[in-house]
């Protein structure tokens, strides 16, 4: 799944399948009472160590170091995947 954004640039992620939303979820727990902006780092810094985040390709220190918009951007793209795959069509 790609995400453009015409000044943050491109957002590439892996369609995930249970095993990783399980993974991601796991390594994510217990940061729901975290200030936003520390979660939204969480979670970009957890999906680019398990592979989810394809592009940008960014370390630990290139998160610590971004400009918060672009993490904020990086969140929100994940969680836009993660919506995605998680969602159950209407049944007939």
């Amino acid at each position: 799944m790609e995400f453009e954004h015409e000044i943050l640039g491109k957002c590439e992620v892996i369609e995930v399948n249970q095993k990783q939303v399980e993974d991601f979820h796991r390594a994510m727990l217990g940061k729901e009472k975290e200030p936003l902006s520390v979660w939204r780092g969480d979670s970009v810094r957890v999906a680019a160590k398990q592979g989810i985040l394809i592009e940008p390709k960014l370390t630990p220190d290139d998160i610590d170091n971004a400009k918060p918009a672009l993490i904020s951007w990086l969140s929100d793209c994940i969680a836009k995947m993660f919506t995605e795959a998680l969602r159950i069509d209407p049944l007939p």
